[in-house]
């Protein structure tokens, strides 16, 4: 089993984010060829600039700061909204709203984890701890598939939060897929 190859504290995040029952809701939602994509909202878009904004520019007060990561997250929805795949949509149990989405490929051997936006509260709620447990699971039991990616880092300290759960970066991953 994958998690008992994990360090203590991955095991513990890990166990958090699987609590029972989960604060959320996740419904697979694949994205159809000539039609809008599943998550071509409003409600989508509100959560990859909430983002983004949190990654980008909460630790500044600066306008500049903040309208980058404004234009980020506008070139980054668009670019999800155009691409095949399926989104795996995360939505508060209580509310109904979204609070994150994991946008997946499958190419190949290879699941890849595409992309993963979050609202602040999901970012709270070990949301994407519980995509990663998620993706794993369903690869160790699909057919042909026996690699996971989970998709581009941001940043050296994303790449080393990965490490920690078996995950190396990869720079070419059609090759490994």
């Amino acid at each position: 089993d994958w998690v008992q190859t994990l360090p203590r504290g991955c095991k513990r995040t890990l166990k958090k984010a699987l609590q029972q029952p989960p604060n959320f809701t996740v419904t697979a939602k694949p994205i159809p060829n000539n039609a809008p994509a599943p998550h071509s909202s409003l409600a989508h878009f509100r959560c990859v600039v909430e983002h983004e904004v949190r990654l980008l520019a909460s630790s500044s007060s600066s306008p500049e700061d903040f309208f980058d990561a404004l234009a980020e997250a506008v070139s980054r929805y668009i670019g999800t909204t155009r691409m095949a795949g399926e989104i795996r949509e995360y939505r508060d149990a209580d509310t109904g709203r979204v609070i994150a989405f994991a946008h997946e490929v499958r190419k190949g051997r290879t699941i890849r984890g595409q992309w993963f936006y979050a609202t602040d509260a999901a970012s709270k709620s070990y949301v994407w701890f519980h995509s990663v447990h998620s993706i794993v699971e369903r690869a160790i039991q699909a057919d042909g598939v026996d690699v996971v990616d989970l998709g581009p880092s941001g940043s050296d300290a994303f790449s080393q939060l990965k490490a920690r759960y078996g995950f190396r970066s990869v720079e070419d991953w059609p090759a490994v897929a």
